[in-house]
């Protein structure tokens, strides 16, 4: 009878192509849980760019601030600095002003971050 040399287990070559497998699907999991948390940081931006403008457009609409032929307010919120910019306009209606605020992340005017355009009275 002859000797059979037969053991149970995995070849060297079948070990690496495992590694190699399981590489590639670590990188790529990596890859998208870092696009996922880059979206997150800018989406949490735009939602709060979004919130300074609205606030800004309803003080001017119930009469707490003045509106301006133009304006720019570096301000902080949420730990960040913001610049907020409102330009006012005359509207098809008269008896109405439109009013544009563009929100900047860093203080200065180059990533825009929110933009809102609305209406208020026009008081005499």
């Amino acid at each position: 009878m002859p000797l059979r040399n037969e053991q149970a287990g995995f070849t060297l070559l079948e070990v690496m192509v495992a590694l190699a497998i399981f590489a590639t699907l670590s990188l790529a999991l990596y890859s998208a849980t870092e696009h996922l948390i880059g979206n997150n940081g800018g989406l949490s931006e735009r939602t709060l760019a979004r919130w300074l403008a609205d606030n800004r457009l309803n003080e001017l609409r119930a009469g707490i601030r003045q509106p301006d032929s133009q304006r720019q307010e570096p301000m902080r919120f949420a730990g960040r600095d913001w610049l907020l910019t409102s330009e006012m306009a005359t509207a098809p209606d008269p008896r109405l002003l439109k009013i544009t605020i563009e929100v900047f992340t860093g203080g200065d005017s180059s990533r825009q971050r929110a933009r809102l355009v609305g209406f208020i009275e026009a008081r005499p």
